[in-house]
């Protein structure tokens, strides 16, 4: 597969880090965005809710990391979940401020956060899901590498409407660790 921009130049550049109590009102606030909860389909956390749901992940093994800017300005978050070593498998999923959206940041958080998971950890494949209606996420996972495998019809509730879930997947085989 060939990658127009790894990720590791030019605009979007970011940098990945632990996860660190400090980024948990960050999170919160882009938890609740209205565009989050329009997209994931769930209603407003309270921060209570936000800080277990961190604790939540982290108690589950899960690998969570911090996307910094250029700037080392907190954006986003990035994590590998459901990780399974003995299937060779994990599910990715990411959220990124308001304001980082649609500027290339990521293209990079996943370009390498799938970098670990293939490379560090080994895995064979890392999937996600994601509603058919936000096509700016679908346009970014197929541009990182992803193929949608599945369509769950009507699948995902939101807004007074059902809308379908896509299923996709990336194969170690499939992705070009430069």
């Amino acid at each position: 597969m060939n990658h127009d921009n790894d990720g590791r130049s030019g605009k979007g550049q970011v940098k990945l880090r632990a996860f660190e109590i400090k980024d948990i009102p960050a999170l919160h606030r882009w938890l609740n965005d209205p565009v989050s909860i329009e997209m994931v389909g769930r209603t407003p956390l309270t921060y209570e809710q936000t800080v277990q749901h961190v604790d939540k992940k982290r108690q589950n093994g899960d690998l969570v990391l911090a996307v910094d800017n250029e700037a080392g300005e907190l954006i986003g978050w990035i994590f590998l979940q459901h990780i399974e070593y003995e299937h060779g498998r994990a599910g990715i999923g990411i959220l990124l401020s308001p304001e980082a959206r649609g500027l290339g940041y990521g293209f990079s958080a996943m370009r390498q956060m799938i970098g670990i998971g293939f490379g560090q950890l080994r895995l064979n494949k890392i999937y996600l899901t994601t509603r058919g209606i936000n096509d700016q996420a679908v346009a970014l996972y197929k541009k990182v590498g992803f193929t949608v495998e599945g369509q769950l019809r009507k699948h995902g509730f939101s807004g007074g409407r059902y809308y379908d879930t896509y299923f996709m997947g990336l194969l170690a085989s499939e992705w070009n660790v430069d």
